[in-house]
């Protein structure tokens, strides 16, 4: 004679067979939960340091310069690389060099600054670049060049530092009247030396791949031009050519 399962049995089975699945798919939705919610903290934070709700990071690390959004934002610009040919980009004449600050009888007409080599900008002044989990401000500009290409002094003056840098590889620094120095940067081992005179035009190095933590890679040349301890614009401020 066939046993039939008490009806409380039945009742019990049909109850708690719905929860089965309900229980498996629990750890998927805390799971799926946890993704959105850890997304959303994020976009809350980038918005906030992007605001200048949060403090920059780059305060706190010596010698980087503070990214504001403003400058954020002009390096979208300078994302787009641009040849320095005047032929084909706008390329302003000199504006912020006076006469009368240029020592040893240079006068801007007679001697205005020229590229150290032709190329293309692969970065541009203030493009951003990061380091790590920081964002630095780029203080020059990366050419593009070939290994090897000479590297000409943009304007006459002495050679104030010879050296290789952490960043930048083996750099070349010239000092000018008025306050002025340009900076030549992941170069091939220089065969200069601290307080050679420099004639503009002479060839002060070769293009290498030195550099470390540029905001450009491979071979190409990093230009600064400084006024005292400001970064100026190398494109703002040479004529073409």
């Amino acid at each position: 004679m066939d046993i039939l399962p008490a009806r409380g049995d039945v009742q019990m089975k049909k109850m708690f067979a719905p929860l089965v699945p309900l229980k498996r798919a629990r750890p998927l939705r805390k799971y799926i939960l946890a993704v959105l919610w850890f997304a959303a903290v994020v976009m809350v934070l980038t918005l906030a340091v992007w605001r200048g709700l949060l403090p920059n990071p780059l305060q706190y690390l010596p010698g980087a310069a503070v990214v504001s959004p403003e400058v954020e934002e002009s390096a979208k610009k300078d994302a787009e690389t641009a040849p320095l040919s005047p032929e084909d980009a706008d390329i302003p004449a000199a504006e912020n060099i006076e006469e009368n600050e240029i020592t040893e009888g240079l006068s801007l007409p007679d001697a205005p600054m020229i590229w150290p080599l032709e190329g293309t900008v692969l970065a541009g002044h203030h493009a951003v670049y990061r380091i790590g989990n920081v964002l630095r401000a780029h203080t020059g500009i990366d050419i593009e060049a070939d290994s090897g290409a000479e590297v000409r002094a943009a304007w006459p003056g002495l050679v104030e530092k010879v050296d290789k840098d952490p960043r930048l590889g083996w750099v070349v620094e010239i000092r000018h009247g008025g306050d002025y120095l340009t900076q030549y940067g992941n170069l091939e081992e220089p065969a200069l030396a601290v307080g050679d005179a420099i004639e503009q035009g002479d060839v002060i190095g070769r293009v290498g791949a030195s550099a470390k933590l540029d905001a450009a890679t491979g071979n190409f040349l990093h230009f600064a031009i400084y006024r005292g301890a400001e970064p100026l614009d190398p494109v703002q401020v040479i004529s073409p050519r």
